[in-house]
């Protein structure tokens, strides 16, 4: 092996310097730089409008009075929940749905510590009929966050009842069910509903700032790309004596 070799990780470094150089001789005038061509005219990027003016997180402006149901208040119908709360003015809880009286009342003693809202006893439900009941609960918004089997049945009940949605993703588990979920959002689209999913990167300012670089053209054409996204088990319920199968499937549907 000749002695000028070199490993990949010096390659690489010395790669980061060169690229830092000429970074600095470019900004110094070293060297001319062609223009940006974008890679798709500004007007058809696709970006959600944003409230402007606020501190992070984001608050919406004043508004009309919403009140939202929450149907699943596991642990991302309890976070949901509470990112509603916090979204802006003149919002509030009155009903909560889950299959599992522990998973509700939970949810229910998180939102009277930290927010000093109390949800009565007739607006609190269990049971797999409990999203029909927080439907019809004199709700304006309902939160959808139960394990995603249920959701298409869910959205389209709601849907029915002219109701504005949450719902968390995945929508759906199969193709039957995203057939559903897509047929129904036309038709919320057709009542003038408003429907939002969890797609939470799709609204966050890093990546929407990220998504505007590229299409502006900061590094060229895309030939090819891969999309990664690693992370450790999201978590994991261990069966308990007393519950059946389907309750330990509900529990850990994740998994």
């Amino acid at each position: 092996m000749s002695k000028n070799s070199i490993n990949r990780r010096d390659f690489l470094s010395s790669a980061a310097i060169m690229g830092a150089t000429g970074a600095l001789f470019a900004s110094c005038g070293g060297s001319k730089e062609p223009p940006l061509v974008p890679l798709t005219p500004q007007s058809e990027w696709s970006i959600p409008t944003l409230y402007e003016g606020g501190v992070l997180p984001d608050k919406a402006k004043d508004g009309i009075p919403l009140r939202a149901g929450v149907i699943g208040c596991g642990g991302r119908g309890s976070g949901a929940v509470q990112n509603f709360l916090d979204a802006g003015p003149n919002l509030s809880v009155v009903a909560l749905g889950d299959t599992f009286p522990d998973r509700l009342e939970r949810c229910r003693n998180s939102l009277r510590e930290k927010y000093n809202v109390t949800i009565p006893d007739d607006k609190c439900f269990t049971g797999f009929d409990n999203y029909q009941k927080v439907i019809d609960a004199g709700v304006d918004v309902v939160i959808i966050c139960t394990p995603p089997a249920f959701r298409p049945a869910q959205f389209k009940a709601a849907v029915n009842a002219g109701k504005h949605v949450f719902m968390e993703k995945p929508l759906a588990v199969d193709p039957v069910g995203i057939r559903s979920i897509i047929a129904d959002s036309r038709r919320a689209v057709s009542q003038g509903l408003c429907v939002v999913t969890g797609t939470q990167r799709h609204h966050q300012r890093c990546y929407i700032e990220s998504y505007k670089q590229i299409h502006s053209g900061i590094i060229g054409d895309i030939v090819n790309g891969n999309v990664y996204w690693n992370t450790s088990m999201l978590w994991h319920r261990t069966k308990e004596k007393n519950w059946t199968d389907m309750e330990w499937m509900l529990r850990d549907w994740v998994n």
